[in-house]
């Protein structure tokens, strides 16, 4: 995980020695867990340390925040990792995957995440009564970005943001999006778009 540290230290993403100690435990427990229940494409140390950095690499150009809610968790990309890095925010979980659920459930109170919670239903599901008003919504290419932005919208505050991880075919779920709600790294698009502006 130390070159994981110097890539993010790298785009001004700077972070405790407790933050890189909790992705190190996180990795290996996602490894263990990965091996009987095939959570994640992850399968080294190295995957899992891509993976956190394409989790982090928004803290470059995101506002602030202070609760989020990530949509199909799976094996923790990007919610734990963020969860992780910003301690100070909420996250609410969705994952409907039992399997998935369970890990993201062992894997907070392994590492004292007291700022997560797990709601194993789909998004549909989620009452608006328990989540609500939130700053973010995350989502790593679970689905098309017009659907999920339709059924998640309700959830966010009037002045939220969507952020959504998603690949080059991006463009042609949502052809009319502008350059400057896109940044780019490598093969990775992510949107980033205040809700009221959609």
């Amino acid at each position: 995980m130390i070159h994981l540290q110097e890539r993010l230290n790298s785009h001004r993403i700077r972070l405790s020695d407790t933050c890189y100690q909790q992705f190190k435990v996180f990795g290996e427990e996602l490894l263990k867990w990965n091996k009987i229940h095939n959570l994640t494409g992850a399968s080294s140390i190295e995957s899992v340390s891509e993976n956190i950095f394409d989790s982090l690499y928004p803290l470059k150009f995101i506002d602030d925040f202070n609760s989020c809610m990530d949509i199909g968790s799976g094996g923790g990309f990007p919610a734990i990792a963020l969860a992780i890095a910003c301690p100070q925010a909420s996250f609410t979980l969705v994952e409907p995957r039992q399997k998935r659920a369970s890990f993201l459930q062992n894997i907070a109170s392994h590492l004292g995440l007291s700022n997560v919670r797990v709601k194993t239903m789909a998004i549909q599901d989620v009452p608006i009564a328990e989540v609500n008003n939130l700053d973010l919504v995350t989502s790593r290419a679970l689905m098309d970005a017009k659907t999920l932005i339709t059924l998640s919208r309700k959830f966010l505050k009037s002045d939220g943001y969507f952020l959504l991880y998603k690949g080059t075919q991006f463009r042609k779920e949502m052809p009319n999006m502008s350059v400057e709600e896109c940044f780019v790294r490598e093969n990775r698009i992510y949107y980033y778009k205040h809700s009221r502006d959609i």
